[in-house]
Formats: structure tokens, sequence, C-alpha cells
């Protein structure tokens, strides 16, 4: 087994990158197999399959078969001569794929090869059948190759067309979330629908905080939750970030830029010696950088704004994992990140209705998928930086350049995740929000109809009878014997439970419905 492409070109030049998923190679059989390789795969070509015997012809190779892949191409530019690829273009400077490695390496490595303008017709930089493309690609005169990629030099992702994501592409789950509250629109006062929607967007807010595992003060929470409220009402540039950052730290966390020193994500643990560490998941791109991959963020999205072609779905998750990664702020960036993801699908669609899918709530009961998918970045970051942390300020000095992992991610799996999270919110949160507001109605009204309670015993009251089908618990019932014994108790549970009984066979009988209108629709 010869390895041949990327897996080769990484080999022979000594590069340190992460595993491609699919290795490549050449074997003696008759026929191309995938087989594992390691925690991997590797795809290894029949015999008579012809890869080449020296660098270029492997750089062909590793873009037929393994694809465009920006990460790996920016280290193997800089070590490849630049003479010799000249001269291997010039043999065949018609060639559609030297044309690609030509415009690559010029765009990537901003440097004219000595090359005459090319004649031959143009052609796509990306294959539409493997990649999400841009419908607005721009035309590069010298190689005649259209540029079709997502972003821009400073800031490019790449969203590959696997099986699982062209399903994804064909679900539009903001129309699944509109049906069915138009179904709950029917079925409830617009009061209470309206109630219901804030009820969403304080869900949301508080899921968001608690997912940074630090106490917010009740200002800031509320401050977001307005921020929340104004998502796709202004551009996004520069300073509107800025403005969002700012109400939604602390006094001394506010930003007047972009962070001017490297920054790190982690925390201080004890060690077996009783000292303390720091244990760093994740470090972000150096500083000075930091300016040019948000400008390259912002185009991407304004350019994504004017193709209008890209799932809004894809769309958000490209924007706020972008964001995430990137680590602007001195705090505050993983709000602003899930920010984003509501900032884009409010700009990108119109409903009837003003609400939000509380994402948020769901990642938080996934935390650990959360965690698995931020990874996909991280774990190669913190694999391959060479970096140094002073033990008294636990600030963080980076050795080596690797700026290309963050500028040129591979979004697939991040995008699969958005589109699961946003799914199960709607199945699991959306409408259960809806109706808890419609419960809670209920169970009120059939109290006061009985006894005079004041309001915080009331709301307390239903609020344990909700969390336990209508029953209050052993230890919780003391509480309120000053106006109600025993008896009245028991009577009270049986009509809150009765209640509730309804109200579910009802939810459930319009779900199915809902559902099955969902499907027509879809067929």
């Amino acid at each position: 087994m010869k390895l041949a492409g990327y897996t080769y070109l990484v080999e022979e030049l000594a590069i340190s990158v992460p595993p491609l998923g699919l290795e490549l190679a050449v074997g003696d059989k008759s026929k191309d197999e995938i087989k594992p390789y390691g925690s991997n795969k590797i795809k290894i070509l029949g015999k008579n399959k012809k890869v080449g015997t020296n660098i270029y012809e492997h750089l062909e190779t590793a873009i037929n078969y393994q694809g465009v892949r920006l990460a790996y191409l920016v280290p193997i530019f800089a070590k490849i001569d630049e003479k010799k690829l000249t001269a291997y273009i010039k043999d065949k400077p018609q060639a559609v794929i030297r044309r690609c490695i030509w415009f690559l390496y010029e765009w990537l490595m901003e440097t004219a090869l000595e090359i005459d303008n090319s004649e031959a017709n143009y052609a796509d930089l990306l294959d539409s059948r493997f990649y999400f493309t841009s419908n607005n690609g721009v035309k590069n005169s010298r190689t005649r190759i259209i540029n079709n990629c997502l972003g821009n030099r400073e800031f490019c992702p790449m969203i590959r067309k696997t099986p699982e994501i062209k399903e994804c592409a064909n679900k539009d789950l903001m129309q699944v979330a509109q049906a069915e509250l138009n179904q709950v629109h029917g079925a409830v006062n617009p009061e209470l629908l309206g109630r219901s929607v804030e009820y969403l967007y304080t869900k949301e807010t508080k899921s968001s905080t608690q997912i940074e595992k630090e106490t917010t003060p009740d200002d800031k929470m509320r401050k977001f939750y307005r921020v929340l409220k104004t998502s796709g009402t202004i551009n996004l540039n520069k300073r509107r970030l800025l403005d969002i950052q700012n109400e939604i730290v602390r006094s001394d966390k506010k930003d007047d830029d972009y962070r001017n020193e490297e920054i790190y994500v982690g925390e201080t643990r004890v060690t077996w010696l009783d000292g303390y560490e720091e244990n760093i998941h994740f470090i972000g791109p150096k500083y000075v950088l930091v300016p040019g991959m948000m400008n390259g963020l912002l185009e991407m999205h304004r350019l994504l704004l004017l193709d209008d072609s890209l799932p809004p779905m894809m769309h958000a998750a490209m924007l706020s994992f972008g964001f995430v990664y990137i680590h602007p702020f001195s705090d505050g960036n993983g709000r602003v990140h899930r920010y984003l993801i509501h900032d884009v699908l409010k700009s990108r669609i119109k409903t009837d209705q003003d609400f939000i899918i509380p994402v948020s709530a769901t990642i938080l009961q996934r935390y650990k998928e959360y965690n698995e998918v931020l990874e996909k970045l991280s774990k190669p970051v913190m694999a391959l930086i060479n970096y140094d942390l002073d033990e008294k300020d636990h600030s963080i000095t980076i050795n080596n350049d690797i700026n290309y992992l963050y500028r040129y991610p591979d979004f697939t799996a991040h995008v699969e995740f958005l589109y699961k999270m946003m799914e199960e919110a709607i199945s699991e949160d959306l409408i259960q929000e809806v109706i808890y507001i419609v419960k809670y109605d209920a169970v009120k009204k059939a109290i006061e109809e009985l006894y005079d309670v004041p309001n915080k015993e009331l709301n307390l009251f239903i609020q344990l009878a909700l969390q336990n089908n209508g029953k209050i618990g052993k230890k919780k019932r003391k509480r309120f014997k000053d106006w109600i014994n025993e008896d009245r108790l028991q009577d009270l549970e049986k009509v809150i439970c009765h209640l509730l009984e309804d109200i579910n066979h009802k939810n459930k009988e319009k779900k199915n419905k809902i559902r099955q209108s969902i499907d027509d629709t879809q067929k």
C-alpha cells in the first residue's frame, strides 16, 4: 500500500495537520475499498488508478479524491517549490485541475505565479455535487476559475454535501415551527399566545446563560433578554457586536474593540500535589489576526444575505460557530455566539409571528454533544498549537502560526448539530412551553374559583402541581395548610389532574394533526 493525495503530502512534507477522516492510498487489488485506519478510515484505490509520482501530481490526486481542503493546502503550499509548481502548471495550462491549483496558490499565498493569463473556458473551483457553494461566484481572469466558496480568504468555512447534510437541507424547520404556532394561535387567545412567546424568549435567555456555568446578575439577564428580542432588526457589523457584548457582560469586562491579548477557554483545577494548574480546552487565534478574521466573517455574512441561496440554518451555523472559534472579545463570546443563531434566522426568514426557538435549552440538555461538536476544531488546535503559560498571571504566549485552522474550518458536523438541536427544540420545547401557559391559566382559574389565596402562594402552588402531574409532594403540603386543609387539597388535586389530562389529550391530537400536515407538505 502506497500513500496518496493529502495523506502522502502530509507525510512527505512533514506537516502537522489533523487527520482528514478519510485518508488515501493505492493498493494491489483491482477495486477500490474503504477500511478502518485507526480511529479514521482510509480509501485504498485500485492498483490501476493513477495517482502520480511527485508532490505536484499528488496535489492533483488530493483534490480529485479528497476535495479542496484549504486548511491543508496552506501549509502544503508553504513547503513546496514555487518555481517547480509554476513549471508543473505551465506543462498543461488548460487543464481545469491545474488551473484550480494555480488559483488556490495565488489566493491563499497572496502571490502571483509567473504564468500568463489563461484563455480557457471558466470553470468552478468547488464541485457543487460535493460542496455547498455560492451562486455569486467571483471570476478570476488570470486562471479563468470561478471562486464559488461560501467565504473569502480571511474566513472561508466549508460544508460538504454528505447524505445527512443533504437531508437537512430539505427541512424547513422554521416552517415547521410556524405551522405549530399557527395551530396554537387558533386554539388560544392572542394575549395568552403573546405571553407564551415572551416565555420562549425568557427561557432562551436563561438557558444561554446557564450553558456558561456562571452566575449572572438579574440585570444582565434582563439586558440579554432585551438584546435577544432585537435579533435580526439591526445589521450586523463590528459596532453592533460590541454593543451586544457591552450589554451582556459586567462593567469591567466591556470591550471597546476586539481583544488585544491572547485568550483561552478553561478552568483552574487542583493537581495531585495539592497545587493548581490551568486546564485549557481551547486557545483562540493570535489577537493580531482577529480583526482580519472578523472582517472576513462579517463579509461572508453579508454575501450570504445577498446570495440568499444557502439554507438559513447553515448560514446561522457558519456565522455563530465561526464567531465563537475566533473568540474576538475578552468575555461574553459564548452568549453572543448563540445570539447570532437567532439573528441570522430572524434576518433571513419572514414569519407571521415574532417567536424564537429555544435552542439553548436543548443544547443545555445535551451539553456533552455540544462539547463534542466544538471539539471538532478545539482538539486539533490544542494538539498543534505551541504556547507558553505564565503561572503568575495565567497569560499565554503563542509561539507558532496555525491561523489556517481557524480561517478554513470544516463546518459539516456543526451544521448537522444545529439542525438536530433545532428540530428537537421544536418538537420538545416550542409547543410544550405554550401548553405550559395554557395549563397554568387553567389551574389558576380552577383554584381562584374556590379559594382566596395570596398571589405568591398561588404561583408556587401551581408550579409545584404542574411539576408533579397535578399532585403536591408530601413535604410541600404543609406549606399551604393556612388556606387549605388535607381533604380539600385532595379534592383540588383531582380537579387539577382532570384538567391536565384533558389538555394533554387535546395537545396530543393537535400535534398529530400538525405532523401529518407537515409530512404532506414536504412530500
